[in-house]
């Protein structure tokens, strides 16, 4: 057998005689008054702890009133079944054939129905085209070297994630490029925090998490389209896009453009667009009980996660550097409307190097990554989303989460300097301020760090 085999002639030896065993039959009991009748063959996942998890997420979604719900490797059919039962029409699939049989015998024994085929995500063609208002998998999660032939080779070879690419992100990239997905429609996946690393088209956030007692940790993470319905567009030149939109409504809306003549920065200083910059600004509030503070800071934090690059740094409260000399900076802008607030964040970035004739030494991000002015607007889209939009059919907004990522990166540039002291413990209140020794600090420019 090859070191990197996963399913060798002796596995299939091994599950030949697998299968002459007789099935099991499991009384699943998702809810205490719900309780399911499963006959599971030999080589088939039964439900387990992620099942449950994934089932209690599915109950609090509420009744699926007729929406298209697939499901993607459905193994003895549990979730299937309760999404029939909580009113989903439902599809599903998996690459193991008993696993197919099983999610059909046990859809019919317990009442209901589904189109389940053979097939999943790999190198075949994916075995549905239609548009689905939820897709759900129980991502292969398993370490190679942790698996133990319980089931059998086939199923065991179904749990482990052996795509160059990853799993969680091939099943991205399918759902966009087939165009999968329903308007609003959702994605929701379980598995391992570091299982997906592209969200391709999606913004992102994690609903549930289960942990176990050995330390392993997995995440349900949801995924939809980025601001959804409200209006993207890219302008060649302009005076400011934070301007522009102050003048808009909508949140979610976007505006981006190469050239900037009227560019603005912290004190209301001039940000003059160079050649090969990018400047793009979005509605992120309208309402009332807003904070332009942790608005800012999901900024920063969203070109970090955009860009993934040690060598970029955060400086609070509004600046992303390399060695210490400026790329990007975010800033947080608010008009008073009728129903309360409308705030605009715009973030600009030096992508290219190129002359410019600045008093400052500035960074390019060319000197440590190449993105294109496109890839790095869709991409800054989906973070911003990840962290701010809000819909009531989506995981809630994480500020304390975006509070500690924000604080970590302030970590890594330094220690903050204060009228000649510096300052090893620091943090930030739910504000977004810096707090020094009990005292707020709210404005940037009067701290270094070293």
């Amino acid at each position: 057998m090859e070191k990197d085999e996963v399913f060798s002639a002796e596995d299939a030896e091994f599950e030949v005689e697998r299968l002459q065993r007789e099935p099991s039959t499991s009384f699943w009991t998702p809810t205490g008054d719900l309780k399911f009748t499963l006959i599971i063959p030999p080589t088939v996942y039964p439900p387990r702890d992620d099942t449950d998890l994934f089932a209690r997420r599915l109950i609090a979604l509420g009744p699926g009133r007729g929406r298209k719900l697939l499901e993607i490797g459905c193994g003895s059919g549990a979730l299937s079944i309760l999404a029939n039962h909580m009113g989903w029409k439902v599809s599903g699939c998996d690459v193991n054939p008993f696993a197919v049989a099983a999610t059909v015998g046990n859809l019919s024994a317990n009442g209901f129905i589904g189109e389940i085929r053979e097939g999943g995500i790999g190198p075949e063609p994916f075995p549905f085209k239609e548009k689905y208002d939820l897709i759900i998998w129980n991502l292969p999660y398993i370490d190679p070297k942790e698996i133990e032939q319980v089931l059998g080779p086939m199923e065991e070879a179904a749990l482990i994630d052996t795509d160059e690419r990853g799993l969680g992100n091939r099943l991205l990239r399918i759902v966009a490029s087939n165009q999968l997905l329903s308007p609003q429609g959702r994605i929701l996946v379980l598995g391992r925090k570091e299982s997906i690393t592209d969200s391709n088209y999606f913004a992102h956030r994690i609903w549930d998490e289960l942990n176990f007692e050995d330390g392993e940790t997995l995440v349900l993470k949801c995924f939809w389209r980025p601001y959804e319905g409200a209006e993207n567009r890219y302008i060649e030149k302009t005076g400011s896009t934070n301007d522009d939109l102050l003048l808009e409504s909508g949140i979610g809306t976007h505006l981006s453009t190469r050239l900037q003549t009227a560019g603005k920065g912290r004190r209301k200083r001039q940000w003059a667009s160079i050649e090969g910059c990018y400047a793009g600004s979005w509605i992120v509030a309208e309402g009332k009980g807003i904070n332009p503070g942790h608005l800012q800071l999901s900024g920063g934090l969203a070109v970090i996660n955009s860009l993934r690059d040690k060598q970029l740094n955060l400086k609070w409260p509004n600046d992303i550097l390399i060695d210490g000399r400026k790329l990007c900076g975010i800033l947080a802008e608010g008009i008073t409307i009728q129903k309360g607030m409308r705030v605009v964040l715009g973030i600009g970035i030096n992508l290219k190097t190129a002359t410019h004739n600045s008093d400052f030494d500035i960074a390019f991000l060319d000197e440590v990554l190449e993105i294109e002015f496109e890839e790095f607007d869709r991409r800054l889209h989906c973070e911003l989303a990840s962290l701010l939009e809000c819909r009531d059919d989506l995981p809630a907004i994480r500020y304390e989460e975006i509070r500690k990522e924000t604080l970590e990166q302030m970590k890594a540039l330094g220690l903050p300097k204060y009228k000649n002291t510096i300052f090893r413990d620091f943090d930030l209140n739910e504000r977004g301020e810096l707090i020094l020794a009990g005292k707020i600090i709210d404005d940037g420019e009067d701290i270094t760090w070293v």
